[in-house]
């Protein structure tokens, strides 16, 4: 059996040799070769020109740092084939344009769909079953969080895994920030598996030394932290996600009036609430979400949506004409005051489908904000011994969580918002 092996940018060359040649047969399925054709960072190559890049591109680069700690911690080879194949499927599930899809389509989460293709999607049970027999029902368990050990899971499903790895230098990498620099080799060095969970069924647990690796855990999380700050909460990057969000709202509303637009079909049942099945689901793409928008705006050589409102946003969007934002900080007593009366100001000037032209967004980042099933433990502390990471950091600006809040409209509504938001912040502090 021919190796397989990829050049990648961010980590060189990507193997699928000796007993992980199997693991690539994956590769060659409808459902993870759609991920070429859905964007790694959304609505960002509207900002940065160069963040074109695929999920699939990702699922290989998580792969391989999973292929990487698997070999530094030694696992079980059942349990490192596990983590491997986890990794490798771990985006499997997600729709069109990323995370503002789940915006709109709540309850259809990406993890929700990935464990559906898994043990749904015929070509590609059948390939997890020649890796293992009940793969699938493996990665089922894996991933709604009932696998043993439970160190396992924190590798691809923690704060701190082989998807935030991977996808911090890559993302870095193709918008060109130069904000995501951190010392893998050294992460992958101080990353250890200890019995701290004492009392436990499963006592072992995933951590970190402090000696060896804290400060590359630091040096990785303020690279996080930038990169929310300055690129997936760019302005302009929010209001095109929100401009999508609406637009696909407009759509879901009216296939729910029995007035569906056509171009989409597959989403009206979803937002009708019918049963979708698997094969369907995977039809959905940035490709096809794309043509319809196309289609709805009119650019496609047809009329256009029917309804102006769906025809305006979605025109809009392909054709960059995106909302503008407010930038209200972290002052919510002041967005709590100047809503209403935005809204009122939006209702007058554009009547019922005022809504769709305005937005108040909240843009968080939790820092660290690991559940009980995330947290990493750091040992051999010079102070405390073996403590969670979670406690190291509360005293630490890097681990508080921070929001901005702006208000996103339509650019024809900007000249009579500003005083309100002025007002509302203090005169001269709105700014665009």
């Amino acid at each position: 059996m021919k190796d397989r092996v990829f050049r990648d940018p961010v980590h060189g060359l990507i193997e699928f040799k000796g007993h992980d040649r199997p693991i690539a047969d994956l590769l060659d399925t409808l459902a993870m070769q759609r991920l070429r054709r859905i964007k790694q960072m959304g609505f960002a190559w509207l900002v940065y020109p160069g963040a074109e890049h695929s999920r699939f591109g990702h699922a290989l680069g998580a792969f391989h740092i999973a292929q990487r700690v698997a070999r530094r911690l030694d696992l079980d080879p059942h349990v490192a084939l596990h983590v491997k194949v986890a990794a490798l499927l771990h985006d499997v599930g997600h729709g069109p344009f990323s995370h503002a899809w789940e915006h709109v389509f709540a309850g259809n989460n990406h993890e929700h769909w990935g464990a559906r293709i898994a043990t749904e999607h015929a070509e590609l049970v059948e390939a997890l079953h020649r890796l293992e027999p009940g793969l699938p029902a493996t990665l089922k368990s894996f991933w709604g969080k009932g696998y043993k050990p439970h160190f396992a899971r924190k590798l691809v499903s923690s704060q701190l895994d082989v998807d935030r790895l991977d996808y911090l230098l890559r993302d870095g990498h193709y918008s060109g920030a130069g904000y995501a620099t951190y010392d893998l080799d050294w992460i992958i060095h101080a990353i250890q598996i200890a019995s701290v969970r004492s009392g436990a069924d499963d006592p072992s647990d995933l951590v970190v030394d402090y000696r060896r690796g804290m400060y590359a855990v630091e040096q990785y999380l303020f690279a996080r932290s930038y990169m929310y700050a300055q690129v997936y909460h760019h302005k302009t990057v929010r209001a095109a996600e929100w401009m999508f969000i609406k637009t696909l709202e407009r759509f879901a509303e009216l296939s729910r009036s029995g007035v569906e637009p056509p171009g989409l079909p597959i989403a009206g049942c979803m937002a009708r609430g019918q049963q979708v099945s698997v094969d369907d689901y995977l039809r959905l793409h940035d490709v096809t979400l794309t043509m319809a928008l196309d289609r709805w705006a009119g650019i496609d050589g047809g009329p256009g949506a029917e309804d102006p409102v769906l025809r305006d946003l979605a025109n809009r969007l392909v054709t960059r004409r995106l909302f503008k934002t407010f930038d209200l900080g972290d002052d919510r007593a002041a967005a709590e005051r100047l809503m209403p009366q935005a809204i009122d100001l939006a209702d007058k000037k554009l009547g019922a489908v005022a809504r769709f032209y305005l937005h108040l967004d909240t843009a968080r980042h939790a820092a660290y904000l690991a559940s009980d099933d995330e947290e990493l433990h750091v040992i051999d502390h010079p102070k405390y011994g073996a403590v969670t990471l979670s406690r190291l950091l509360e005293d630490m600006p890097l681990g508080q969580p921070t929001s901005t809040i702006r208000l996103v409209c339509a650019p024809e509504l900007m000249d009579d918002l500003r005083p309100l938001v002025e007002h509302a912040l203090g005169r001269g502090r709105g700014r665009r």
